[in-house]
């Protein structure tokens, strides 16, 4: 019987009609191991509704449908793009008032919820199952800024209404309360959840507190608790605020009978004004980065021929980041990609799919690291042999598109939403486009996908002083190959009191799929400057100065 036969045998046994399940666990983290054994897929963002019959409907975004629609068997699912066709809109075209639909009370967030409601019959569903120890290390985290601050700040965002705000965002606790755990992966946040007291107080409520190891000196405004206790502290509030966006319905079943105040979270525009401290730190994590990812594509061009494979080369590219100070472990599973593998966005090499580097082609290599004092996130496209002049066309308008956001010059209260279309203009001239943001957010030793801020169509968040985001377009053929330049910045305040953005990314492009005559005299100017700063930030930790004096040599 396969795994998807198993699951209608228990959602026959809970005498359901169907079952929606997707990528997040309660902590929000982004990979579901039942949604894998489910279908296949394996990336970050996924919803699967299982019927009685026919064929599932599954749903991603514009990162995944390459991905999915190669992963999932096209007998069994049916993979739709979610930017195109909203799973709120199938289920009141495919269910009934009296149709039953299940979900995991613990995965599924209120606002997540509430979107289906009087569309068909909600049976939530809670997990019987032991949930398996997750042991956590957690360790104090200088930030430049004192936890007991951060509270006496955030305490003024919570409703008057409210006794407290309750934290569902294991990013936003850990921010807050300056806090680390070395033994999660990629993410080094806590998992727990706390409530913030307007007297500035905290209650922390740890995921599996005894087996797990607290070495952080913590202020004496916080006080610690296993989960266990989350709900009884919760029912001695008579009010308490919540976002609805990252709290489950298993925390609003609590709560539903109190007065409850619904607010986006306080902590998540703080937390994206990184202080100089955090800037300071980003700056130096990105020049360490910078010589890992230089020496990786020095070494790589040196090794074409030698059998190098997609995997040969991750595994490098860790090995180089491990020679740097401060670095902790990879900021995310590093996408390594040759020829048409990199047309999948979201590429991950394995046994299966790992192709050896050789003759001609284009590779991607989009990777980042947890660095103590920041993290990272860039992608280079480099040349394999001898490109084709249709690569070093498309790979030239994309970095124009990438040259017009690194350059932009706004005024404050600009949003993000307002500059995509910087980058997008390059390529629609073509008749091309992506099927993703142009840029996200990044956290200090945090998150490398961090909100509110985003340049992407759509995010109408006031761009700030202090915020670091990526600058990514890219352009992707099915079949043949995926082209996507990243840096990471951070918005600075010139002296007119307009922003521009500051590059905080020290890695050289390709000069060899660059065509000057597509570009301008300012992109010119402006890749030459780019080069001059790879080079002062470099030359003294690169193992192949020659190598990067001519990656570096002006246009």
């Amino acid at each position: 019987m396969s795994k998807l036969e198993e699951f209608r045998s228990f959602m026959r046994e809970i005498n359901v009609d169907a079952f929606m399940l997707h990528t997040k666990d309660e902590y929000l983290n982004e990979y579901s191991e039942e949604l894998t054994r489910l279908c296949g897929f394996t990336g970050t963002n996924g919803l699967l509704i299982v019927t009685k019959n026919n064929k599932c409907p599954f749903f991603t975004d514009g990162r995944y449908i390459t991905q999915a629609r190669n992963q999932l068997d096209q007998g069994s699912f049916q993979v739709y793009n979610i930017q195109e066709e909203d799973p709120r809109e199938w289920v009141k075209a495919n269910l009934t008032l009296t149709t039953s639909l299940s979900y995991y009370l613990q995965y599924f967030t209120v606002k997540e919820i509430r979107k289906y409601e009087n569309i068909c019959k909600l049976v939530p569903y809670s997990i019987k199952k032991e949930i398996s120890r997750r042991e956590q290390m957690i360790v104090s985290h200088a930030s430049g800024e004192g936890s007991k601050s951060k509270c006496e700040k955030v305490v003024k965002s919570i409703d008057k209404e409210a006794e407290a705000v309750l934290l569902t965002d294991p990013n936003s606790i850990s921010w807050l309360l300056n806090l680390r755990n070395e033994n999660a992966k990629y993410t080094p946040c806590i998992l727990g959840r706390a409530i913030l007291y307007k007297n500035g107080n905290v209650d922390l409520f740890v995921q599996d507190k005894e087996h797990s190891t607290v070495q952080a000196n913590l202020d004496n405004h916080v006080n610690t608790f296993d989960i266990s206790k989350l709900e009884s502290l919760l029912c001695k509030l008579a009010s308490i605020m919540i976002d609805p966006s990252t709290t489950p319905m298993s925390i609003m079943t609590v709560i539903q009978n109190k007065q409850v105040v619904e607010r986006g979270d306080p902590c998540l525009i703080h937390k994206a004004v990184k202080n100089q401290v955090e800037i300071a730190g980003a700056i130096n994590a990105h020049i360490r980065d910078g010589a890992a990812v230089t020496n990786f594509l020095c070494w790589l061009e040196n090794n074409i021929g030698n059998g190098t494979t997609e995997l040969n080369a991750e595994e490098k590219l860790l090995e180089f980041r491990k020679e740097q100070d401060l670095f902790k472990q990879p900021s995310f599973p590093t996408i390594s990609a040759f020829n048409e593998n990199g047309a999948i966005i979201h590429y991950r090499a394995s046994s299966k799919t790992n192709k050896v580097i050789q003759k001609d082609g284009l590779y991607l290599i989009d990777s980042g690291g947890q660095y103590l004092d920041g993290t990272t996130d860039v992608t280079r496209t480099v040349a394999i042999g001898n490109p084709t002049n249709e690569q070093i066309t498309h790979y030239t308008i994309v970095l124009k598109a990438h040259i017009a956001v690194a350059n932009a010059v706004f005024p404050l209260g600009t949003t993000g939403g307002a500059l995509d279309i910087l980058a997008r203009t390059h390529l629609w001239k073509f008749g091309m486009d992506y099927m993703h943001g142009t840029g996200h957010g990044v956290g200090s030793y945090l998150s490398v996908h961090e909100g509110p801020q985003a340049i992407s169509q759509g995010n109408k968040v006031k761009l700030m002083p202090g915020m670091i985001l990526s600058n990514e377009p890219g352009y992707y053929i099915p079949e043949k190959y995926g082209i996507r330049i990243e840096n990471l910045m951070y918005v600075d305040r010139q002296e007119n009191d307009f922003l521009n953005f500051k590059q905080l990314t020290c890695i050289p492009y390709d000069r060899r799929l660059i065509d000057v005559q597509m570009l301008t005299k300012d992109e010119i100017e402006w890749i030459n400057s780019y080069h001059r700063f790879v080079y002062t930030n470099l030359e003294n930790s690169i193992k192949d100065k020659k190598w990067l004096k001519k990656a570096c040599d002006p246009l």
